[in-house]
């Protein structure tokens, strides 16, 4: 058992590993009825073997190993009708509602931020992969903040994000335009 700042009490356990079409092998963790990666997506192809752009930190590969890829929305391969996009079979592309019950089970949006940062019983390994400007070609923020797409369109030029940072207490939710390439956590389904 998990106890959380607000008082909460969320069953934690480690499950099996994920291994996706490119051969990445993911841990995953259990957080109440919710099995999430245990890490950020690093992969180069979907489920059904189709090139994915996977953009890694000042285009280092060893930033790609340590925090996972950065993708541009276009290349999540979500829409109206499945979320699975890039993410392996049985899995999709995590979503607001997702992410919704993940800060709910552990004590809610307010202190989800600093739990997840802080936390290593919990196995999320929040990784601070930052974010890259498509037109801008320019990287940002690189073990300063974790920023995930969910797979949930706000408008034909942005999209909503998780925003989770150790400096900062709460999960915040946001949109970005889709011109940002950000971090991907699956979740199964």
């Amino acid at each position: 058992m998990l106890i959380c700042l607000a008082g909460c009490f969320a069953a934690v356990s480690a499950q099996e590993v994920l291994v996706d079409y490119d051969g990445n092998v993911y841990p995953t963790v259990r957080i109440a009825d919710q099995i999430w990666m245990g890490s950020n997506l690093n992969s180069t192809h979907d489920a059904r073997g189709r090139m994915i752009n996977r953009v890694c930190y000042k285009r280092i590969s060893e930033n790609c190993e340590k925090f996972g890829g950065l993708y541009a929305w276009d290349d999540l391969g979500v829409d109206g009708d499945s979320t699975q996009g890039i993410c392996p079979d049985g899995w999709h592309v995590s979503t607001d509602e997702d992410w919704r019950k993940l800060a709910e089970n552990i004590g809610g949006a307010d202190s989800a931020s600093y739990i997840l940062c802080r936390d290593s019983l919990l196995g999320f390994n929040l990784q601070y992969g930052g974010n890259f400007h498509n037109r801008l070609r320019n990287f940002n923020y690189l073990g300063k903040i974790a920023y995930y797409w969910m797979a949930d369109e706000f408008s034909t030029t942005a999209a909503w994000i998780r925003m989770l940072s150790p400096k900062n207490l709460n999960m915040n939710r946001s949109t970005v335009p889709k011109v940002y390439c950000l971090s991907v956590r699956c979740v199964k389904n």
